[in-house]
């Protein structure tokens, strides 16, 4: 294998491998070899690559649909005998991955799929409009391509070396001449048009009154406060656009997003004084809307009837359900619907056997959630005589042996709190990992709960000891809480951007969404901590519900994992423990 020569590059000054006869790097010179001309195939002005085409126009003039001797399936084929899927395939091996050290069946340059991913697109500023997005080669996608399109020059704005527009600067400064251009004609607009001064009656100066009393009491910024303050005055002036009050959460939020004012806290402030209402049924519209659209005509018919009577509509109305509970069985039936619309035409179509067969995957709560919104839906068809027979009838509510706990793998487990960076994230890590705290547990923690200095939280009635490592987290994200958001009221310990002007707690996936960056789920790190306490006290389960507060029942199957439960009789058991 031949290596290139180290040269200094007479066109980027570069100095590395490069070919010496023409004084060029690697990439100047296949900049040279590939010159920006037009596509014969496309029309595209684009670096050309073979036959007078574009790498793309070139690529499609090399494929060819034919039969892939991998997969076994008619694919388009180009540079060789097999799909692109296979190729990838075959190059990808079985492995643990360098970043996250999960054992997977295919890893891509050493990592899994996710982490491949993450490595190939970082976030960052990109070197060429210094914009924050997703890189590759240290270049956003837009600069990408345009360096692609133009070539090199001295751009006379910024006085750097880049590609070149046609508007003869870089691409950065000709999107900033662009916006300055746009700018003063709105400026010049607004100085044309008459002024308008909004009419407020003395209600809405009340209100914009109370805005600042309720703004400071949850420590809101100046800035957050006077854009909270426009966003109440276009609510109050807009006319027949939002109509009377009580108004829509919804319409209310889509007004003001529409005209880019603030929404969240505008919309706080009036539920709080009782000027708007959120109508569930628009919503749960909303959500029915599009799952309907991909639904056979007679299977969406029978959905909506099914509705409908959870609404307490149609001809035999019933108690209605809440929105939450309807949305929640929508939710569970995705997957079924889906499954039994590719099958047959029509509900009545549908056995018991396929009902079991969508069950066999659930466990838990879902697996019992699925099963009640399985029975509700046969159950209204069959009582509006849409079907004959209810196949939901003879399915059993008895509970299903829970999937066996496995423990973190010793690598993954070490490497945890180095994938993440921010500290509310670690601490989450720790809470979930150490205590074994559940993701509501972790959410509904407050301030007063907390107390670093004693070395003790508050949670569920019990005070839990904090070793030195998650005392020192906690530190450093309280630190870190006080530098952000100085002025907040929420009283819970975990705060983000949305909840930090308001006083409501961040939701389960906040908590869940932190433990997939590091490569785990919130419950894989609890059910570690469990298993690993099981075994230090030597399977006791009533050490593990003094410690962390778990039912008996969950004691005792964690206990039976490791095999370490005693077969001591109950009586003994419960003595013992009095």
């Amino acid at each position: 294998m031949s290596t290139w020569p180290v040269v200094t590059c007479t066109a980027c000054g570069a100095t590395g491998p490069g070919r010496r006869k023409a004084g060029l790097c690697q990439r100047c010179y296949a900049r040279a070899q590939h010159e920006v001309r037009a596509c014969a195939g496309c029309g595209q002005v684009r670096r050309h690559l073979a036959g007078g085409l574009c790498a793309r126009c070139y690529r499609l003039s090399r494929t060819r649909l034919q039969h892939c001797p991998g997969c076994d399936e008619v694919r388009p084929v180009y540079f060789g005998d097999r799909c692109e899927r296979c190729k990838r395939r075959a190059a990808a091996q079985a492995g643990r991955c360098r970043d996250c050290g999960r054992q997977v069946g295919r890893l891509w340059s050493g990592r899994c799929r996710t982490c491949d991913q993450r490595a190939r697109d970082p976030v960052g500023d990109c070197a060429d409009c210094g914009k924050r997005a997703s890189l590759a080669g240290g270049r956003c996608k837009a600069c990408r391509h345009f360096r692609w399109r133009h070539r090199l020059g001295r751009c006379p704005s910024c006085d750097r070396d880049l590609p070149i527009g046609a508007a003869g600067a870089c691409r950065a400064c000709q999107a900033s001449r662009r916006a300055a251009a746009r700018a003063l004609e709105q400026e010049r607009a607004a100085a044309r048009a008459p002024a308008a001064v909004p009419v407020i009656s003395p209600a809405g100066e009340q209100l914009i009154v109370a805005l600042a009393g309720y703004g400071h009491a949850r420590g809101w910024s100046p800035d957050t406060l006077r854009r909270a303050r426009r966003g109440l005055v276009a609510v109050l002036t807009s006319g027949q656009a939002l109509g009377q009050p009580p108004w829509d959460a919804a319409a209310v939020r889509r007004f003001l997003l529409g005209r880019h004012l603030i929404a969240l806290r505008v919309v706080e402030f009036l539920a709080d004084q009782g000027l708007v209402s959120c109508d569930g049924h628009a919503v749960l519209d909303r959500l029915l809307a599009p799952r309907l659209g991909l639904l056979p005509a007679p299977v969406a018919a029978e959905v909506r009837l099914w509705i409908e009577a959870l609404r307490g509509r149609g001809p035999r109305p019933a108690r209605p359900r809440d929105t939450t509970t309807i949305q929640g069985y929508l939710r569970a039936l995705d997957t079924p619907l889906t499954a039994w619309s590719a099958r047959y035409e029509s509900l009545r179509q549908v056995t018991t056997e396929d009902l079991a067969d969508q069950l066999t995957t659930l466990t838990g709560a879902t697996r019992m959630l699925t099963m009640s919104a399985m029975r509700s839906l046969f159950k209204t068809l069959k009582t509006q005589r849409v079907l004959f027979t209810n196949p939901a009838a003879p399915l059993s509510g008895r509970a299903v042996q829970p999937p066996p706990v496995l423990a973190l793998e010793p690598a993954l487990r070490a490497g945890l709190l180095s994938r993440l960076g921010q500290p509310d994230q670690q601490l989450i890590v720790l809470l979930a990992g150490v205590h074994a705290l559940l993701p509501s547990q972790i959410c509904a923690l407050t301030l007063d709960a907390a107390d670093p200095a004693a070395g003790i939280v508050l949670t569920g009635g019990r005070h839990r000891h904090l070793d030195e490592l998650t005392r020192e987290h906690l530190l450093a994200w309280l630190q870190h809480r006080h530098a952000r958001w100085p002025a907040t009221a929420n009283p819970h310990l975990l705060v983000s951007q949305a909840t930090a002007g308001g006083l409501e707690p961040v939701s389960r996936s906040y908590v869940q969404n932190v433990a997939s960056r590091a490569g785990v789920t919130a419950h894989a790190l609890r059910a570690d901590r469990i298993l690993d306490e099981a075994h230090a006290s030597g399977g006791d389960p009533l050490k593990l519900t003094r410690l962390f507060g778990i039912s008996d029942p969950t004691a005792i199957r964690y206990c039976a994992e490791l095999g370490l439960l005693d077969h001591e009789p109950a009586g003994d058991r419960a003595s013992e423990g009095r």
